[in-house]
């Protein structure tokens, strides 16, 4: 059996895998958040669920896209990655700043979309870092919780608007790169 040192020294060595991990459950969560916060002045709340089932749909498409590029186009991976990254910061600033109803659907379907593909490549980075390890679900429920802890902070800490969506565009920037 292995002792306690080892779990941590392999999950030190996969630290950047962590953090991309949670960073797009982070931005995962907080995208959702914002479509869900923006539809309802639009829409009544009722109707909001209906959307975010949609939008949140849309990332399933990105999740297929990366490994088909990446085991049958391995040499587009690059540029298809920056192209995701603009269009995912594009998008969160696209549902920022709409003005109407549709502007903010486009532009959650194509975040949730672009988000897809980043959490494929993030799950695929922390499952290819740690599949030799005994320490694939511990690096998995790290991420996760960070992720999720992050948000807690990001909504009990920062003030609403701007200060939130900052730091929503941030580490969707900081995911990407």
């Amino acid at each position: 059996m292995r002792g306690m040192g080892d779990t941590t020294a392999y999950l030190r060595r996969g630290i950047r895998e962590i953090i991309c991990l949670a960073l797009f459950f982070f931005t995962f969560l907080a995208c959702e958040y914002l479509f869900d916060v923006r539809m309802a002045e639009f829409v009544p709340s009722s109707e909001v669920v209906i959307y975010e089932s949609i939008v949140v749909g849309a990332s399933v498409i990105g999740f297929f896209v990366r490994p088909f590029l990446y085991y049958r186009l391995p040499q587009t991976i690059d540029a298809t990655s920056d192209i995701t990254g603009v269009l995912l910061v594009s998008a969160l600033l696209l549902m920022i700043t709409a003005v109407r109803f549709e502007v903010v659907i486009a532009g959650g379907l194509v975040a949730c979309c672009a988000l897809g593909y980043c959490g494929s490549t993030a799950h695929a980075n922390l499952a290819r870092r740690f599949a030799q390890t005994p320490c694939l679900a511990r690096a998995a429920a790290l991420s996760y919780a960070m992720g999720v802890l992050v948000q807690v902070i990001n909504h009990m800490v920062m003030p609403v608007g701007i200060p939130q969506q900052a730091v929503l565009v941030v580490c969707a920037i900081a995911q990407v790169a």
